[in-house]
């Protein structure tokens, strides 16, 4: 067997080893952002976040409303905020201080 049909075989090899392997994109990743939209896909209960649609658990879907903050932390979901809530964030303005007059 020369070199270039080694070669060959290596990288198809190769290519199908790396397909097996999940990716970074399918890993579990924290979701942060409002609910947009929820909707039932039979037999999936939806919401949206940041326009991406996610399956979640019967009990939050009958929980959470459109307008709200939720968090996904890869194993539960939970609410953040309620739609209309204040936030207990504090303005970044109230933390700086002012500007100095320059002479």
């Amino acid at each position: 067997m020369g070199g270039k049909p080694l070669l060959v075989l290596l990288t198809l090899a190769a290519t199908v080893f790396a397909q097996l392997l999940p990716s970074c994109e399918e890993q579990q990743q924290v979701v942060l952002g409002w609910v947009e939209e929820k909707y039932v896909e039979a037999p999936h209960y939806v919401i949206v976040v940041d326009r991406k649609p996610y399956f979640v658990p019967y009990p939050f879907y009958a929980s959470v409303n459109v307008g709200d903050k939720v968090r996904y932390d890869g194993r539960r979901w939970q609410i953040v905020q309620r739609a209309g809530e204040p936030s207990n964030l504090v303005p970044i303005t109230l933390l700086s201080p002012s500007p100095s007059p320059t002479p």
